[in-house]
């Protein structure tokens, strides 16, 4: 199975277990975690060992899925701070605590370090919209059908043509008009 690595920031609920210490004991600052788009994807995070899904929550990431319409390769441009800070800290823990020998599963690390190293922000990019479609402008039953350019230039050089014969015509008879 191919999976897409693609992942966005998004902003967590501090009750959904993103609560802060603070000086005063627990603040209500939200959280920003970084999240696979597709499910099958954070299933296979889910999937792997303890000690890789350590790895990842410490670093930032979460074990959900956003489900967001981003074409594949791309990011928000607003999301390039964070997300280099979550990659940073993702390859400090992977460099400090190794990932060799853990049990990954369906989780490809050199094609999710090949998804990450090749994403480019989403600049002028439209997002993918199933079915739009255009509103096409009726014209009113009360107006009559205009020709086109091109039939108008055929009906005019046609009665061209039938003058010049008749006149050609009359001329050869003898008779001019």
């Amino acid at each position: 199975m191919v999976l897409e690595y693609d992942f966005d920031i998004v902003v967590v609920d501090p009750g959904d277990g993103g609560l802060e210490a603070g000086a005063d004991g627990y603040s209500q600052k939200p959280v920003l975690r970084a999240m696979f788009r597709d499910v099958k994807t954070a299933d296979a995070l889910r999937a792997t060992s303890p000690k890789i899904r350590k790895i990842f929550q410490d670093a930032g990431f979460g074990l959900d899925a956003t489900g967001s319409e981003l074409l594949h390769g791309l990011y928000r441009p607003r999301d390039e701070a964070e997300r280099e800070r979550i990659l940073r800290a993702l390859f400090a823990n992977i460099r400090d605590l190794g990932v060799q020998g853990e049990y990954c599963g369906e989780f490809d690390f050199w094609k999710f370090l090949r998804d990450v190293k090749t994403a480019r922000p989403r600049n002028g990019q439209r997002r993918k919209v199933a079915d739009w479609t255009p509103n096409p402008r009726y014209k009113s039953p009360a107006t009559p059908q205009r020709r086109t350019v091109p039939a108008r230039v055929g009906v005019a050089l046609g009665l061209a043509v039938v003058i010049f014969v008749i006149l050609k015509y009359l001329a050869d008879s003898g008779s001019t008009p």
